[in-house]
């Protein structure tokens, strides 16, 4: 065990001197809740009492972590005032507290409190002005009086408003603004040592407000000293954005097994909530910090040092729905500072390079070069280098940004940069970086506009494409059959791509005609890139269509066709073929717009990984003894949670309550793995206690993590009263067994599928069961592999006129001699390179005293029918809106000879 003296020893050894200090922030999230009747855990507010899981492992993380100043964010005022909360503190040697009050906000019940192993020199908390009423939650202000210094930090916790909505956002704006204030009004310096710590919640996109969205409580009351709304009020993800001297740096706690998720116990891929955020005369100076998981709490030797020994596994995810971070600080060494300046405040994103520079200027001339890293928040727009060098005998240094697109559509992002050097206090600069993310624009006849999804990593629509038919997954260019849309390749020669299963994957973009010329042709090329394949996978194909007017246009020129023939048993990256085509007859007026749209098709067997957890087999009744009653339960080979997650509830039909004990998946003895991935795991359950029912009816219930995956029955159909599957009804297998030979006569699946809609119940009548393996005539599928097919260097042309020969339409304005105008038959909608493609309408004889009219219309045309007797004079007969479907107009052909004509033009 490590003791906390040893910890602290070892924490003030790798500063080498100083003062160090250790601080946490804990969102506790949730009271874990028992049902008093059986069933899985739910969660509730609050740590609750002493000896409830939820205190106890709230407990164990923070006493493992052993913090000297813990922020802990909803407590709830129940906890409070039932003493939960000094227990903890006192069970953990906290001998001082302070808990933001719970006055002049709009969440009364959640608070943000500290726990102290020092005294406060000061504790308030961040507020409102006096009669107004702005934040969920008051953000608490304590300065610890640390021994050993008289650099005493200012530590300041918060937990803003959640939720994804623009008056969500506008209120966690308004709460940022009001710390950042209060910074300035108590003359808090770069130099001074502060840390910004808590749940920041910093969710959806950025937002710049001029009026007050809708949705604010009806209590809400702005302060006038924020001016609003003449002075905007902007949203940002980054926190570090709301401050302007000085500007706090953002640490990047990791778990030790580098994710930097915060939220979501249950897994190591969820979002970053819980920040710290420490002035720039911390930053400086050495550190280190952790965001706690324990069940990568292995071992003494692993993260930052720990007091005592790990706990249990599962203790972060009963404590919490957060993580817990923690970071050691340095208080007392002094450096000189750096500053920085930016040439310019505020750049459009993919600004020319040399628009913006950053000079990093020394508070001395040195007698040695200084090597200066700068490093920036944002991951498109950086420093053209990572390093500068300030040489001997200079003061300044400098460098260009570049200013990435990062394929958001959302409001100008502030992006901050921080300069650092061995020996200084790190200096930070922010940028205003106006979005450019949008709808791409033709502004002129002849302009070409390119997307080669330069700097996207995916994770979202790269804006201002838009996906349906699969979710957003990592980059990943190895094989993983997972399916849905990714960026192939890296962030400098990124692609969008997709790898189907059983459902298409689509993605279109806007492009408007911004221009003062009416756009009558395109040309559309771009790559069309296997970059996985798979031999003898699936045969998936790309297509493309041009939408005009929500009429479809098809380009099976731009068509693609995955390769499957590759080496056996290999995956690789495939290959890239350019495609190219011309659109003509096209009519797309100044202030319209039309899409380019695309469709990754799977091919044929291919589907979804299976991940279904299920029962496969169980024989339940024999004719003594209970002797060997079991269950089989088969996890898909896409299942990826811990075998622990997994449970098997046992169900009373007579009543529809549980029985018995539940069965963790852990338990089960390990059996076959088939070819297909899945998995068979088989336990014999057969105790004088709790055994298996002899039905009429009784059944089974499979949870994962407390969610019913399967609920099923034998002997009849049961409805749950109790426990997890509380109110839901059983699938009932409609098989029984009656006094059966042991070994025999179990209940299973057969048929050939991958998961249990392919598959069909059936009793084995004197047939041995088959525990562990696969039951007879069931054979387990996979399907095939997918290939993974991408779009890249996408060229658009605005085609000038309709000059598809490359002669001017001044020399040659008929490009394809058959004497009727490129202009004309743009307007017609025929092919101007191609002689037989001719606009005319025809007219038929449909009786002895009636003829027709017919023609094709395109949709944004009019057509206007004229009638003449002399070719000279013609009379308009009706006018038609052209909708893309034919058009047929009978006359009478009685009296004299009479000539009609069918006028074209834009609507």
């Amino acid at each position: 065990m490590i003791s906390r003296a040893a910890a602290l020893f070892l924490l003030l050894a790798s500063f080498a001197q100083g003062v160090g200090l250790r601080v946490a922030t804990f969102n506790i999230g949730a009271h874990l809740v028992v049902p008093s009747g059986g069933g899985a855990a739910y969660f509730d507010y609050g740590i609750g009492a002493p000896g409830q899981p939820d205190y106890d492992k709230v407990r164990d993380v923070i006493a493992r972590i052993n913090a000297d100043v813990v922020a802990l964010e909803e407590i709830h005022t129940t906890d409070v005032n039932a003493g939960n909360l000094s227990t903890l503190a006192a069970s953990l040697g906290y001998t001082y507290s302070y808990i933001a009050p719970n006055l002049n906000t709009f969440d009364a019940s959640l608070r943000v409190a500290f726990l102290s192993r020092f005294p406060f020199t000061t504790a308030t908390s961040i507020d409102a002005p006096a009669g107004f009423k702005e934040l969920s939650r008051l953000h608490p202000v304590v300065k610890v009086d640390l021994p050993g210094t008289t650099k005493d930090p200012t530590i300041i916790g918060v937990h803003l408003k959640s939720g994804t909505g623009s008056d969500d956002r506008f209120r966690r704006a308004v709460e940022m603004k009001r710390l950042a204030l209060y910074l300035t009004s108590q003359g808090i310096t770069a130099e001074d040592n502060f840390i910004i710590l808590g749940d920041f919640n910093p969710s959806a996109t950025n937002k710049t407000f001029t009026a007050l969205p809708s949705g604010l409580p009806g209590s809400f009351a702005l302060g006038t000293d924020l001016n609003f709304p003449t002075v905007p009020i902007t949203y940002s993800t980054n926190p570090a954005a709301y401050f302007t001297n000085p500007i706090p740096t953002k640490l990047d706690p990791r778990q030790v097994n580098n994710s930097a998720a915060t939220y979501n116990t249950s897994v190591t891929t969820g979002p970053t909530y819980d920040l710290f955020l420490v002035s720039p005369a911390i930053a400086g100076r050495p550190r280190s910090q952790e965001i706690y998981n324990s069940t990568l709490d292995t071992s003494n030797s692993i993260g930052l040092p720990k007091a005592g020994a790990p706990p249990a596994a599962d203790t972060s995810y009963v404590a919490s729905d957060h993580y817990a971070v923690f970071a050691d600080l340095e208080m007392d060494q002094d450096y000189p500072n750096l500053s920085a300046t930016l040439s310019a405040q505020s750049v459009p994103e993919n600004a020319p390079p040399g628009t913006v520079t950053i000079s990093v200027t020394l508070p001395a001339i040195s007698a040695t070069a200084t090597t200066v890293t700068i490093s920036s928040d944002d991951a498109v727009t950086v420093p053209t280098t990572g390093t500068m060098v300030i040489p001997a005998g200079s003061l300044t240094g400098t460098v260009s940004i570049n200013t990435a697109t990062n394929f958001t559509a959302n409001d100008t992002r502030p992006v901050v940069f921080t300069a650092t050097a061995p020996g200084y206090d790190p200096a930070n600069a922010a940028l205003q970086v106006i979005d450019a993310d949008g709808t791409y624009r033709f502004t002129a006849a002849g302009q070409t506009i390119t997307e080669n999804f330069t700097t996207f990593a995916g994770g979202h629509d790269p804006a201002p494409w838009i996906t349906s038919g699969g979710d957003w997954l990592a980059m990943d260019d190895g094989g993983n059959a997972t399916t849905g849309f990714r960026a192939y390749g890296t962030g400098i020669d990124g692609s969008l791509g997709f790898i189907g299963n059983s459902a298409p994957g689509v993605t279109n973009a806007t492009f408007a005609n911004d221009s003062a010329n009416i756009l009558t042709a395109l040309k559309i090329e771009f790559t069309a890139e296997q970059w996985r394949a798979v031999s003898g996978g699936s045969a998936g194909s790309l297509n493309a269509e041009l939408i005009v007017n929500e009429g479809q246009q098809s380009l099976p020129s731009l068509a693609f066709n995955a390769a499957t023939n590759l080496p056996t048993g290999s995956i690789t990256g495939g290959t890239s073929s350019a495609k190219s085509t011309i659109v003509s007859g096209l009519a797309i007026a100044p202030g319209s717009t039309f899409d380019v749209r695309f469709t990754f098709t799977p091919g044929p067997g291919s589907g979804p990984v299976p991940d279904e957890v299920f029962i496969n087999e169980f024989h339940y009744d024999n004719a003594d003894g209970d002797v060997n009653e079991f269950v089989e339960i088969v996890t898909g080979p896409g299942f990826a949670e811990p075998l622990s997650s997994v449970k098997l509830i046992l169900y009373n039909g007579d009543g529809g309550a549980t029985y018995g004990s539940s069965h963790d998946l852990s338990t089960f003895t390990p059996g076959a793995v088939t070819p297909s991935g899945h998995r068979i795991y088989s336990k014999v359950i057969t105790t004088s206690s709790a055994s298996i029912q002899n039905g009429n009816p009784d059944g089974f219930a499979v949870t994962v993590r407390g969610v019913v995956r399967q609920f099923i029955s034998y002997g009849g159909t049961l409805t749950a009263t109790s426990g997890v599957a509380n109110g839901l009804t059983s699938v009932n297998t409609s098989l029984t067994q009656t006094g059966e030979i042991a070994g025999q006569a179990s209940i299973g699946y057969t048929g050939s599928a991958g998961s249990p809609p392919g598959f069909t119940w059936t009793k084995f009548s004197e047939i041995p069961y088959t525990a562990g393996q696969p039951n007879t005539g069931q054979t387990f599928t996979y399907p095939l592999q997918p290939q993974g097919i991408a779009i890249d260097n996408l060229a658009v042309t605005f085609l000038i006129d309709t000059d598809l020969d490359g002669i001017p339409d001044t020399l040659d304005p008929d490009d394809d001699n058959d004497n009727i105008t490129d202009a004309s038959e743009a307007i017609f909608g025929s092919n101007p390179l191609d002689a037989s493609s001719v606009y005319r309408p025809t007219i038929s004889q449909s009786s002895p005293t009636t003829v027709t009219l017919s023609f094709t219309t395109l949709t944004g045309r009019s057509y206007r029918v004229e009638s003449s007797t002399d070719l000279n004079i013609w009379s308009p007969v009706s006018t038609q809106s052209g909708t893309g479907a034919p058009v047929s107009i009978p006359f009478s052909n009685a009296g004299p000879q009479v000539f009609y004509r069918v006028a074209v033009g834009y609507e």
